[in-house]
């Protein structure tokens, strides 16, 4: 057996029966809200349309850091020009959307072309913008050219051995020039008005909305499955090694460069699928999405789901943009604060992010084994309450009595089946997911909206509700911890 033979992965570990039911009912429990809970809702008009595209948006975000989390989670190069990357795809499927073989809005007095042409003194399409009339084409430059670019730059950079913070810092660098490219006008790409007047129906025909969430979500599922696959073979266990233990992966005679090559390459091609998904979703692509800050803005989302975790790179991509758009509608004051709270919060306290406290869950779990009916059931409730509530079929506004006293009820309702559960880990994770699950969907009932020395109670709520199992778990910490010492000294005097 070979030394790369020898290294394993925290996945290969032997899993309990009561772990594996649990993470089998969690990812049933994401296909069934991502195909089904989500497309129903939406055709029922429960879910307005906003909604759902602002969640296809995010989940061409989420697609994005699985290719992060292979290149820093599992790999441990960091690199700061993703969003670039994510761009780069952007921008080859905004150039098709945008002429009128892909339905951009032109005008004849533009000669058919799009409008900023005119105002740079062009009369006709430059002939690098031809190849783009055609979609297959299109297609095939978003993942071609971002995919091109980071293996050039990564051939070199890696080539050169140059790694860590001077890693960083180049793809910092080049991310920023490619943001002073992609400003000037020369570059007849639309400047820094970026590049629009695609077709309205993307982003406004319900049918349109829901197909391209769909596609989403699929390529979002597909893209975890294969880097789930990637990530437990043989060049698996060859990118942690180049993270753990390059040293000795030198030594077998294994080229770490060649390994990172591959993962920053691989990482980019990802980007550029996520970045031709958002494009007809947000109606719009800038130079500022490429931006330093946005790559930035990225490995938090990472960081807080939890490096090396892919489906954690998934979670937190999803909560950090939620959280981003609900914060800045809410309390836009308050924001900058906590963005920076977060970072501080997984460097400082919880550096393994959502993912330390699933596993954190599972240890529960195995230990107390809580029937999962009950958390099923606790969602369950909240969301047909929250239906109820928001339902247009039911008047409830002219009743406040009404609406407080069925509110209660189900709050009550769900209460009940976690009495006596001891996963506070569980808990806690059940509070967050409820908590963006009914912002995402749109069922935040308006009776916690309300707001409370400038504070919405909904925020208070959240607040006092993830208090309950954090002081519980701490608890229940300290008495484990006593026990434990306790024997050892019981053993100590038998010795």
């Amino acid at each position: 057996m070979t030394g790369i033979e020898k290294l394993h992965l925290p996945e290969e570990e032997e899993i309990a029966p009561a772990v594996r039911s649990l993470r089998l009912w969690g990812k049933i429990a994401a296909l069934f809200v991502l195909f089904i809970l989500i497309p129903v809702l939406s055709s029922l008009g429960i879910m307005e349309d906003p909604f759902v595209n602002r969640l296809g948006r995010y989940l061409c975000f989420a697609i994005c850091a699985i290719g992060i989390d292979l290149a820093w989670g599992y790999t441990g190069i960091l690199g700061l020009c993703q969003a670039m990357f994510f761009t780069l795809g952007g921008y080859a499927m905004a150039m098709h959307l945008s002429l009128p073989q892909g339905g951009g809005d032109v005008r004849a007095e533009y000669n058919s072309i799009p409008q900023f042409f005119f105002f740079n003194n062009v009369e006709t399409l430059p002939k690098f913008w031809e190849p783009f009339t055609s979609l297959p084409f299109a297609l095939v430059a978003c993942i071609l050219i971002p995919t091109l670019i980071g293996l050039c730059f990564g051939f070199f950079v890696f080539r050169s051995k140059v790694k860590g913070v001077y890693f960083t810092i180049i793809t910092q660098a080049i991310a920023w020039g490619a943001y002073l490219i992609f400003c000037r006008n020369e570059l007849l790409l639309g400047g820094t008005n970026g590049l629009t007047n695609f077709y309205k129906g993307l982003n406004q025909s319900p049918n349109w909305i829901i197909a391209l969430y769909l596609i989403s979500a699929f390529v979002l599922v597909l893209v975890y499955i294969l880097a789930k696959k990637l990530t437990l073979s043989r060049l698996g266990r060859l990118m942690v090694a180049v993270r753990d233990k390059q040293m000795l992966l030198n030594f077998i005679g294994y080229r770490a460069s060649s390994v990172q090559l591959f993962a920053f390459t691989i990482s980019a091609f990802i980007a550029g699928i996520g970045g031709m998904l958002y494009v007809p979703q947000n109606g719009i692509i800038t130079p500022n999405i490429m931006r330093v800050e946005d790559s930035i803005w990225m490995v938090i989302w990472v960081a807080l789901g939890g490096r090396g975790n892919l489906w954690g790179a998934i979670i937190g991509a999803l909560l950090t943009n939620f959280a981003f758009s609900i914060l800045t509608s809410d309390l836009p004051s308050v924001w900058p604060f906590i963005q920076g709270g977060m970072f501080l919060a997984v460097v400082l306290m919880f550096p393994d992010g959502i993912s330390g406290l699933w596993k954190k869950f599972e240890k529960e779990h195995k230990l107390y084994a809580t029937p999962l009916w009950r958390f099923g059931f606790v969602i369950t409730v909240i969301l047909i309450g929250c239906i109820i509530l928001c339902s247009n079929s039911i008047d409830l506004s002219s009743s406040i009595i009404g609406h407080v006293s069925i509110y209660f009820a189900m709050i009550a309702l769900t209460l009940i089946p976690l009495g006596k559960c001891k996963e506070y880990s569980g808990l806690a994770l059940l509070g967050v997911l409820i908590f963006f699950m009914l912002e995402a969907l749109g069922l935040m009932p308006d009776s916690v909206n309300i707001s409370l020395f400038d504070i919405p109670i909904k925020y208070i709520v959240f607040i006092l509700v993830l208090l309950y199992p954090a002081i519980m778990g701490y608890r229940a910490g300290k008495a484990t911890e006593a026990r434990v010492m306790s024997q050892n000294a019981e053993e100590l005097r038998g010795a």
